[in-house]
């Protein structure tokens, strides 16, 4: 008979599962050894943090779970913030952790911990494998994850189970999954939204993250021409609407100029959200300002609920709308062409250029990036000061290719992200962009990609600070305190994991470097040394 992680692997197998990213510990070696028996590939990595972000950025992509490993105790701990992470980006994940004995969890308290309840709160379900229809509870695992709003669930395994006989008490496994088909929206909900949208003169769209970027992007594209207002993305929806389209606006929610947005929002009277999710709003202009949304899962949460929601199938509901005579908005095509003025003063407030001995403006930094690489790169960039400006000046064209941290703002989120795009496409050009703080906590990650011969472009925003709370704390008037860094050459650093390395301190630096990165063959960073000053403008 087959034992109850031989039964958990092949499920996955059989489920599609073909790699899993993760930190071994001794309790959980039985479940990664039958992993490999069935053909899943395991790639050690050097933090369960990294595994968790690397299994989120595959669902993203995939919308099918990654899947991350740990241990019990801190390893598994350890995993939990990218799980978190997966939680309030609605990335769908399956987190697998050993657990205790259950034949010691009466009697040891050394490692105890109730990983159930500690997964509970940021999981759509937790799961504790007892060696009896393993199969069925994988399988409802996996199904947990995809929805209707997808998300991580917790499997755990116990030390003791991992290898007893799998016992079947009849319960028959699950069909295969296949998603239910997404239900139309009734004509009442939609005869609210009409009256809704037919008395607004001043509408604005704002494109979200409960989008499918794939099925849903044409319909969206289709609404946003019929009605030629200007249109926001969220950071999690950046590229379903091509920033270089006439109506759009910039990137709303908690990036550089946000303070500009939400003044220009103002202005509107009504907010039109299109898979808006409020998860992304670090403000609450969501609550405050008059908000309707047409999205696949309702957004109402505790106190808060939007004017009016259209829930359901979101391509027929948009066509739908589009077929309605709404006549002209009241916007003056000029206030739009103003705003993007006023953010680009704010992105670069002085206009000089490079920063010369003073180190690189974050903005043109990005910017050179944006015409150095090809339209198709993918971009995943880090939290901090760095994620205000990528998020803002980095024009993305098509959908799944920004990726940042944005529910829960996590540092450390980009390098592992770009390990898990790597992974899955060898080919496509990817720029990783982190701060000094963010690449010091992942770092050590350029080791596994060495190992594994995963290339790809880090560019390091390197200002040797916590740059985003020292604003804060000048914006309060507190001394500067806690937030400054010794100064780090990560480009030799990197050299000594034996991956490419170079620093830069002038902008016209950047080109020849890139160059040559790219031609390594190898993973590559490139240290630039930035001009931090202009930060306190992008988080006005």
């Amino acid at each position: 008979m087959p034992t109850c992680v031989e039964v958990a692997a092949r499920t996955l197998r059989e489920l599609g599962v073909r790699q899993m990213y993760g930190l071994p510990g001794g309790e959980i070696l039985d479940f990664i050894e039958a992993a490999r028996q069935e053909g899943i590939d395991f790639l050690l990595v050097r933090d369960e943090a990294t595994a968790a972000f690397m299994a989120d950025v595959q669902g993203q992509v995939e919308r099918r779970p990654g899947v991350c490993v740990s241990t019990l105790g801190p390893g598994a701990l350890n995993m939990a913030l990218g799980v978190a992470n997966a939680f309030l980006d609605r990335s769908p994940v399956l987190a697998v952790t050993a657990e205790l004995s259950t034949a010691a969890a009466p009697y040891a308290t050394h490692q105890r911990l109730d990983l159930g309840k500690v997964y509970a709160p940021f999981t759509r379900a937790t799961f504790s494998l007892d060696g009896v229809d393993t199969r069925r509870k994988v399988q409802e695992a996996w199904q947990a994850t995809l929805g209707p709003r997808m998300g991580p669930v917790h499997l755990g395994i116990p030390r003791d189970v991992a290898r007893v006989e799998e016992r079947d008490s009849g319960e028959e496994a699950l069909p295969p999954h296949t998603p239910p088909p997404p239900v139309r929206v009734g004509e009442e909900a939609m005869a609210g939204m009409v009256h809704r949208l037919a008395a607004a003169r001043r509408p604005v769209l704002v494109v979200g993250l409960d989008l499918d970027p794939r099925s849903h992007r044409e319909a969206v594209l289709r609404f946003v021409d019929q009605m030629g207002v200007p249109v926001f993305v969220t950071p999690k929806a950046k590229g379903i609407v091509p920033e270089d389209h006439p109506l759009f606006a910039g990137v709303c929610a908690g990036v550089a100029g946000d303070s500009l947005i939400v003044e220009f929002l103002e202005r509107a009277d009504l907010l039109v959200g299109i898979g808006f999710d409020p998860v992304e709003s670090d403000k609450l202009w969501h609550h405050t300002l008059p908000l309707v949304n047409v999205g696949p899962v309702s957004i109402a949460d505790g106190a808060y609920v939007p004017l009016q929601e259209v829930v359901g199938d979101v391509p027929d509901a948009l066509d739908r709308l589009g077929a309605v005579d709404f006549g002209e908005s009241g916007w003056d095509p000029e206030e739009l062409t103003r705003l993007r003025a006023t953010l680009e003063a704010c992105l670069r407030p002085d206009g000089s250029g490079g920063s010369g001995e003073g180190g690189i403006s974050p903005y043109e930094l990005t910017r050179a990036l944006r015409e150095l690489l090809p339209k198709e790169t993918v971009h995943l960039t880090d939290v901090g000061s760095v994620k205000y400006v990528t998020s803002q000046a980095w024009t993305t064209y098509e959908p799944l290719t920004f990726f940042e941290s944005n529910g829960l703002s996590s540092m450390g989120y980009a390098f592992p992200g770009a390990m898990a795009i790597r992974r899955m496409d060898p080919h496509r050009p990817i720029l990783c962009t982190v701060g000094d703080g963010g690449f010091g906590m992942t770092v050590q990650d350029l080791e596994t990609c060495v190992r594994a011969r995963l290339p790809f472009l880090t560019v390091v925003y390197n200002d040797s600070s916590l740059s985003l709370i020292r604003v804060a704390q000048e914006f309060r008037g507190y001394p500067n305190h806690g937030v400054d860094f010794g100064s780090v050459d990560f480009a030799a650093v990197a050299q000594g994991f034996g991956a490419w390395g170079t620093r830069i301190r002038r902008l016209e630096e950047l080109a020849p470097a890139v160059e040559e990165a790219l031609a390594s063959g190898r993973p590559a960073v490139i240290d630039a040394v930035l001009d931090p000053g202009e930060y306190r403008a992008h988080a006005r």
